[in-house]
């Protein structure tokens, strides 16, 4: 009996011990997510304004298109945003502001001709700056055009040489998209990773480089931010001259040469609109300006005398302007607030409504709901996607835009819907842009920019800027007419494919649903 008792008790011991290690853990676990903070909001984050009075003939699209010829089996690419962006600079007088994801010279693994827009770009406002020294321009862009350490091309040190400031958005004191490792990762950089023993080992180049091949290694520092996946993903362009005073530029284009043959689509403003947008940029450079580390060759005065003489310009050119009483309506919207407007939008679908979307990624929950409700309410619904098969020449497996694209084609027998994929050779279709359109009632929307409709372009954690124009049929007929050349594959060029082409079923479409939607709920993904 007493050699049972101690049986037990031993038993009883190991088995509280064991609890007590595993409750230890846990808790060892969930510290740093308890000690994890979430920072505000920067200046010129989620800014929605009001919309501003435009003349139709100050609003133009452009669109970058490749495409097959099918007859020749040659692949044809059609851009016009890039060069407009040159002449853009080259119009300017009073100054130029840039914001921008990519901007570098990394390429694939594909073998093929790139267009070298990321040199080309610095060298335009390089010869600027020396033909017209007194011009103020100042350059924003994302840290992984440095590998989130020191590895930026070299022309951003030949721009800040010329006189021009460049600005490396902070992404540090931006909310956190991949919540888990997050939590752990911000730890360590605030405790761990600048103790000397560690950081010789941490900061010690010995990764290869994930974007360039062959070129210099990285460290594992470098790596561990980049897993964070957080970027200031805006393409901007905004010029001031005295002829045609303010002009904006936005889009989905990125001056990467890797990016050269992508499609894109950009949407062109010019007036009060502009200053509506640089208003809320020169805010977020600023805050940028002002944090550690983030300034090019420390150019932290010309900086700070850069963003004022921008604004004191762009408020010279504004005056006399006057709001006017245009039908044609621009609205500047950034971060969660394209997504509020997205859903307000779709959410006045009416019977008739032609909702044309053309899209590299979608997969945001709620973006997905509204455009079932806008189809069943009587909305005709048509959508281009990427097949998220290819990425700078590295294989994808289709997530999440197939999935998503099975879920929508459920509801193909009670509602119009229907979908196509972009015929992509190695570049991506990488347009994100939708007009609502309704002949007999006047209906004309067209919403573009950076933002994908994902989670992490849309719910306050990219950075992100996208344009909505109310009231300019012309414009919404342009992109219109465009998507319906690539839907149809117009003059026999090879566009889209049909939904067929890429449709998921079975085992494949179930195992991967699954994998998006914890991909999308987590943040442990790059879309």
């Amino acid at each position: 009996m007493i050699m049972r008792m101690a049986r037990l008790t031993i038993v009883f011991s190991w088995k509280l011990l064991a609890g007590a290690l595993i409750g230890l853990l846990v808790l060892l676990l969930l510290i740093p997510h308890f000690l994890h903070r979430r920072l505000p909001f920067p200046p010129g984050f989620e800014v929605k304004s009001l919309p501003t009075p435009t003349h139709p003939d100050g609003i133009n699209l452009q669109v970058d298109s490749t495409f097959q010829d099918r007859s020749s089996e040659k692949r044809i690419i059609r851009q016009t945003i890039f060069d407009d962006i040159l002449s853009m600079i080259k119009r300017a007088d009073r100054f130029i502001y840039i914001d921008m994801f990519l901007w570098n010279p990394w390429k694939g693994s594909v073998p093929e001709s790139y267009r070298a827009l990321s040199t080309e770009l610095a060298r335009a406002l390089i010869e600027k700056k020396r033909r017209l020294p007194g011009i103020d321009i100042l350059v924003l862009t994302d840290p992984i055009n440095r590998i989130y350490g020191q590895h930026e091309p070299a022309y951003f040190s030949d721009m800040a040489d010329a006189g021009i400031p460049v600005v490396f958005t902070p992404l540090k004191h931006l909310p956190d998209s991949n919540r888990f490792y997050a939590a752990y990762w911000n730890l360590a950089e605030r405790f761990l990773l600048d103790l000397p023993l560690i950081q010789r080992f941490t900061d010690r180049p010995m990764l290869d480089n994930p974007f360039e091949i062959g070129g210099p290694r990285i460290s594992l520092r470098q790596f561990g931010r980049m897993l964070l996946f957080k970027a200031n993903h805006r393409k901007v362009v905004i010029t001031g001259s005295s002829t045609p005073s303010l002009e904006m530029a936005v889009g989905s284009l990125n001056p990467a040469d890797g990016s050269s043959a992508h499609s894109n689509l950009s949407l062109n403003v010019a007036g009060r609109a502009a200053y509506e947008a640089l208003r809320t940029e020169l805010d977020l450079a600023l805050w940028a300006a002002g944090q550690n580390h983030s300034i090019q060759n420390g150019m932290r005065a010309e900086t700070i005398r850069a963003i004022a003489n921008i604004q004191r310009a762009a408020v010279a050119l504004t005056q006399g302007m006057g709001t006017g009483s245009h039908p044609a309506t621009v609205q500047w919207l950034t971060e969660g607030s394209i997504a509020d407007r997205l859903l307000d939008i779709l959410s006045g679908t009416e019977r008739g409504d032609e909702i044309r979307i053309a899209m590299f990624y979608l997969s945001d929950r709620g973006i997905i709901g509204a455009l079932r409700d806008a189809a069943l309410k009587g909305g005709k619904l048509r959508i281009i996607l990427d097949a998220n098969r290819d990425a700078f020449g590295m294989r994808k497996i289709g997530i999440p835009n197939r999935q998503v694209a099975a879920e929508l084609m459920t509801l193909s027998d009670k509602a119009d819907i229907q979908i196509r994929w972009a015929d992509t050779h190695g570049e991506q279709f990488h347009t994100k842009a939708v007009s609502i359109s309704n002949e007999r009632t006047g209906k004309s929307i067209l919403l573009a920019g950076s933002a994908n409709w994902t989670k992490r372009n849309l719910r306050n954690l990219n950075l992100e800027a996208n344009l909505l124009i109310e009231g300019a049929p012309k414009i919404v007929g342009q992109y219109n007419g465009y998507f319906e050349g690539a839907w149809s594959n117009s003059d026999g060029l090879g566009y889209t494919l049909p939904f067929e082409t890429w449709e998921e079923t079975g085992w494949t479409l179930w195992w991967k649903t699954r994998l998006y939607r914890f991909q999308e709920w987590s943040g442990m993904c790059t879309f």
